[in-house]
């Protein structure tokens, strides 16, 4: 069973604006290759072969995070039962974040979702720490948008030294670093980073990391640690499956970043026990 741990998708009205956008906020500019609805995600992942696909969602303002939560949990548990699986968003200048955990949790989505740049907070402030407490003590997943932006000016929030931090406050959470660690900022991931108690995802970086690279920090950080993302709709899925299984790493080490990661730390269950990989 293959999951795809990184994906985004938006309500059909906001999908028709929101990713041209954000596709040319980069100076070049970047290619969707899909239109940012749920049921394209949802074909494309029949195409793929992908089995799950976990979306993450971001709320830029603190106002947004309930509509979009509560989006998240729709297409859970409605549109894409057993299909799709939801990290929500809270932002870290919400009043009643508690109350928002609480309702993540009694919602039954699978995590959290935090993007520095575009919540513009640095990921080692201590004002965050209160917050990354309460969600180390409920064991939720936590992943953070890492390294560069490519749509975003610097500074930089998310740096491999300032989540090593995190990482060491809290050595407790379940932590994830998108983009390997951190997008173009690999040769502080492999100072920082490797061999710490934490995944990685693969999104969005096979075509500009290197097929040799990947593997040598994928040995070097560990298999076990590492998750497939595609970041679709900025990734063609089926291509991200590929450049996978292309990579000189043993079917044991294909299988665990293709799915069985995943399922374990999400806790997918089926009535036999875990889900096949």
């Amino acid at each position: 069973m293959i999951i795809d741990f990184h994906t985004h998708c938006f309500p059909d009205e906001i999908a028709v604006y929101a990713v041209p956008k954000l596709a040319g906020m980069a100076p070049e500019g970047i290619r969707a290759f899909l239109d940012g609805r749920l049921t394209s995600l949802l074909a494309s992942m029949e195409k793929a072969g992908i089995a799950v696909c976990v979306v993450q969602h971001i709320a830029t303002k603190p106002k947004q995070e309930k509509t979009i939560n509560t989006w998240a949990a729709k297409i859970q548990t409605e549109l894409g039962p057993g299909k799709i699986y939801s990290f929500r968003t809270i932002h870290p200048e919400t009043p009643d974040w508690r109350g928002e955990i609480k309702r993540l949790l009694d919602l039954g989505l699978k995590g959290v979702k935090f993007h520095p740049d575009y919540q513009n907070f640095f990921v080692d402030e201590k004002r965050l720490f209160p917050l990354y407490e309460e969600l180390c003590r409920e064991k939720l997943p936590v992943l953070f948008h890492s390294g560069v932006d490519i749509g975003l000016p610097e500074p930089c929030h998310c740096e491999p030294a300032r989540l090593r931090k995190v990482i060491e406050t809290f050595p407790e959470g379940k932590w994830i670093a998108a983009h390997m660690g951190g997008w173009q900022r690999w040769d502080e991931v492999e100072r920082y980073l490797l061999g710490l108690r934490i995944y990685m995802d693969t999104s969005y970086c096979l075509p500009h990391i290197g097929k040799e690279r990947m593997v040598r920090l994928i040995r070097e950080h560990g298999a076990g640690r590492i998750l497939f993302g595609s970041d679709s709709p900025w990734a063609d899925q089926r291509e991200a499956v590929e450049e996978i299984v292309g990579l000189a790493l043993s079917p044991e080490e294909k299988e665990q970043i293709l799915g069985k990661n995943a399922a374990v730390l999400l806790e997918l269950r089926s009535s036999k026990g875990c889900f096949p990989i």
